[in-house]
């Protein structure tokens, strides 16, 4: 007759402590990578669908900068295009430019709109055309710059409009101050309305 010897527990965490490997760790290990595993590929998963529901881009923004205080607004331009207004000194008529914003933050002036011929008012530029729409005289061209820099009076009624709105350029400095205005990017995040239609 003879007896099986069953080792005791104690021993075989001996071995584990002493630099053993045994099944249970094997499995515990694998257990975990492939937990590890499934965690990595959910997160890359829930990234990839923030980033379809997610417009992620840069827009142009007017940075409308007092060169007193130094003070810096920016005004979103969702679609480029900015008009800059005032009286003209001589015949007390509106002027307005018509500006769009290039890839590269430039300034491009396309139109300049009066309804007045006479001192001081262009009516030829460099291969541009001059046409008569809505009774103004709106003249069109190419002019290029970096920035716009000017002293805001009270006289002339400077206003910037963007998307639709216009602001008296007063609400940026104080009256016979220089502002200067140029375009810059910034990086924004969009939700999409998918599958609607104007979204």
């Amino acid at each position: 007759m003879w007896e099986a010897i069953i080792p005791h527990p104690a021993s075989h965490f001996s071995r584990l402590r002493r630099g053993g490997l045994g099944i249970g760790e094997i499995q515990c290990s694998d257990f975990m990578i492939q937990r590890l595993r499934l965690t990595v590929t959910v997160l890359i998963v829930l990234m990839v669908i923030v980033l379809i529901g997610c417009g992620i881009g840069k827009e142009k923004v007017l940075v409308l900068q007092d060169g007193h205080r130094g003070t810096e607004y920016r005004l979103a331009v969702p679609d480029r295009v900015f008009r800059f207004s005032f009286v003209h000194s001589v015949h007390h008529t509106p002027v307005h430019e018509v500006y769009q914003i290039d890839d590269d933050n430039t300034l491009v002036l396309k139109e300049l709109r009066y309804s007045s011929l006479g001192v001081g008012m262009p009516y030829d530029y460099e291969n541009g055309t001059l046409e008569i729409i809505d009774g103004e005289f709106v003249l069109k061209f190419d002019r290029r710059f970096q920035a716009i820099n000017l002293i805001v009076s009270p006289i002339p009624e400077h206003t910037i409009t963007v998307n639709g709105k216009t602001y008296p350029l007063l609400e940026f400095t104080k009256p016979e101050g220089p502002l200067e205005i140029k375009a810059a990017d910034k990086w924004s995040f969009k939700w999409l309305r998918l599958g609607r239609k104007g979204a």
